[in-house]
């Protein structure tokens, strides 16, 4: 019995041997001839084996000493950025604003190949470019970017880099091939659709760019027809992250043709100095705006 008791005692079973050994003496006396005591109800008997059972416990347990360990768990919040991709620098930097490496990390560019020579001359890296020869707004769904994540649309490309700042140049290809009101409705369209996507994306609508005097391919006064449905269309949005910005002015001569220098050649597609000029006055323009404000500057 005694190996028994330490055997039990070793598992922590001290209780369960104390009811045992507590019945067992209730049998023990009864079979053995002794007067039986008066009966009892067996929430009596329970009761006081239990209290029996307690005090042996309670004695046992003084013997031993007790260690409470407190674990503390830190949780930490970390912050992650909507796209790796938000925020890229170009190699080539440029603007007089004391914001524009801000603007100009920021800054992702989409639309016809006015705006792809951004990317062409390093003003904007390559991820940051949704931009092709030919793009219109009428024949906007049938061409696809590559910006590392497989072929996919205009507004697809621009929701996977999510930019903070996109400046968007398209307008060339449809002069001769379209309306102004046709391409004001595509255009508000797809703007609606990025800020649906995206709400916290700031858009610039840049105005179509002028050719040269020489240029026969397209007019300078229906381009500026083209732009004054713009304005028109981005002053009825009255959008806080959309704003208008006149492209058009900045590259112009006196009789509002194209400067000649600052053409590649064509007259009608642009030149590095140009494109200088082009950030230099966007730059400029949107630190009297709250964009810098809107991308966490």
């Amino acid at each position: 019995m005694k190996k028994l008791f330490y055997s039990l005692r070793s598992n922590g079973h001290i209780l369960c041997f104390i009811l045992f050994m507590s019945i067992i003496s209730l049998f023990s006396l009864t079979s053995a001839g002794t007067p039986v005591p008066p009966p009892r109800c067996a929430d009596t008997v329970l009761v006081s084996a239990i209290n029996s059972a307690s005090e042996t416990i309670s004695e046992e347990m003084s013997q031993y000493t007790f260690t409470t360990t407190t674990v503390t768990t830190t949780t930490t919040t970390t912050t992650v950025s909507v796209s790796p991709y938000a925020v890229c620098a170009p190699t080539t930097y440029t603007g007089s604003s004391p914001n524009s490496h801000f603007y100009q990390d920021r800054l992702a560019v989409a639309g016809d190949s006015l705006a792809l020579g951004l990317d062409v001359y390093g003003f904007v890296p390559d991820i940051h470019n949704i931009a092709g020869e030919s793009v219109s707004m009428w024949n906007l769904d049938y061409f696809t970017f590559d910006v590392g994540g497989g072929e996919m649309g205009l507004i697809d490309a621009v929701e996977y880099i999510h930019p903070q700042l996109l400046y968007i140049s398209i307008g060339m290809n449809d002069v001769n091939m379209n309306y102004p009101e046709p391409y004001v409705t595509r255009y508000r369209e797809v703007i609606d659709e990025l800020i649906r996507r995206m709400p916290d994306i700031n858009i610039v609508a840049a105005s179509i760019t002028p050719v040269c005097s020489y240029c026969e391919v397209v007019r300078n006064d229906i381009i500026r027809e083209y732009n004054a449905a713009l304005e028109k269309m981005i002053k009825d949005m009255d959008s806080p992250q959309v704003v208008y910005f006149d492209a058009y002015s900045v590259v112009c001569d006196e009789a509002l043709d194209l400067r000649e220098d600052y053409t590649s050649g064509d007259g009608i597609h642009l030149y590095i100095p140009c494109y200088n000029d082009i950030l230099s006055a966007l730059f400029d323009f949107l630190d009297t705006t709250d964009f810098k404000a809107r991308m966490g500057g």
